[in-house]
């Protein structure tokens, strides 16, 4: 028999129906890979990517913040914004990029690229510190807000979304990017409602291809960032290009205008809530469980938690505490996510958990 190849079949490879694809081994020992929590900069409304003349006498402040959990993901599209927005201004005096997370260093990275700019990261923390190296790597705007009623807001969005997905694409492996199917016993709102060019519409599955997660579900072809890669070439590469690294913490404005720099990219993720008296700034917090490699496991499993495995672990997560920003781990909470993975994958558990993201921001 002869099967019907889609869009995501030759971005993400065929599978032959029947196939059953490896259930992770979830034994984890948290003495040697210790339980990570993270705060997501979370946005009501919008994230915010945009140049502002006015906060800062002198200065032109390029705002790149509060992308939610898709930080990641919209990473290099935000970044191709910025130098194009940067490019049309005078730049003798530099450019200082505020954070060194992913925004900040794919911005840097792009900026670093325009002849004759000199680039300077001021951060607080650096990888593998920083708020990105918590993440999970699947490419995918989760938790990230735009004016869906605005169909101009709308086309910005996509913009960055592909933009982003082809960057990644470019670079690959080499900065830990890789195509993957993503399994699901739901549909994915925040993917469904993308054009089919930055993600191929869904596969319906009778179900699911593992042993005794037998319900029905879908596949997405998307890419998985395997974030400890990415961030160590990023951080690796400006060095090597010297681009300084200086460790401080902004606390008012007045900071920023004394800065060398006349231009100043803002990547400061939850950091914008006081340093620009943002109140739309919300922290949505996330911890994860790290497995062992298990480099049999070449797909991605989200819907109720998550488990993407990398090339030197396997996430298990998927938690959202709204308004909490401190990054202590808790034991029950992290046992509990791979108990009620395992018990997914095991076929005694099905679903109906709604995400704890503040209703109506």
């Amino acid at each position: 028999m002869i099967f019907a190849k889609t869009p995501g079949d030759r971005k993400c490879g065929f599978i032959e129906p029947g196939t059953i694809l490896d259930t992770p081994d979830f034994t984890f020992d948290p003495a040697s890979r210790p339980y990570k929590a993270g705060v997501r900069p979370f946005r009501k409304g919008s994230y915010r990517l945009e140049p502002d003349q006015n906060s800062v006498a002198g200065k032109l402040i390029v705002h790149n913040y509060g992308h939610g959990g898709a930080g990641i993901t919209m990473s290099w599209g935000c970044a191709e914004i910025i130098r194009d927005i940067v490019r049309h201004h005078d730049t003798s005096r530099g450019v200082a990029v505020l954070g060194a997370g992913v925004m900040g260093l794919t911005a840097a990275t792009l900026l670093r690229g325009l002849t004759g700019v000199n680039v300077t990261v001021y951060a607080e923390k650096f990888t593998p510190h920083t708020t990105s190296d918590v993440a999970g790597g699947q490419w995918s705007p989760s938790l990230v807000r735009y004016n869906e009623s605005d169909s101009a807001a709308e086309l910005a969005f996509f913009d960055v979304l592909r933009r982003a997905r082809k960057a990644h694409e470019t670079r690959g492996a080499g900065y830990g990017v890789s195509q993957r199917w993503n399994y699901t016993p739901v549909r994915l709102k925040h993917l469904d409602k993308l054009p089919a060019d930055i993600v191929p519409s869904a596969t319906r599955l009778s179900r699911l291809p593992f042993a005794r997660l037998v319900k029905p579900g879908f596949k997405y072809c998307i890419l998985l960032v395997d974030v400890p890669v990415l961030m160590r070439r990023l951080y690796r590469e400006l060095g090597d290009a010297g681009v300084p690294f200086t460790t401080k913490r902004f606390e008012s404005l007045s900071e920023l205008h004394d800065l060398p720099q006349t231009i100043i990219v803002n990547c400061t993720g939850l950091g914008s809530r006081q340093l620009f008296n943002d109140p739309n700034m919300f922290a949505i917090k996330g911890q994860i469980v790290r497995l062992r490699a298990q480099s049999n496991l070449k797909y991605l499993f989200s819907g109720d938690g998550y488990v993407f495995p990398r090339s030197e672990d396997v996430v298990v997560g998927g938690t959202e505490e709204c308004n909490v920003d401190n990054v202590a781990t808790d034991d029950h909470t992290c046992q509990g996510i791979v108990a009620d993975a395992k018990r997914l994958f095991a076929g005694l558990r099905h679903f109906t958990r709604t995400p704890l993201l503040i209703q109506g921001k």
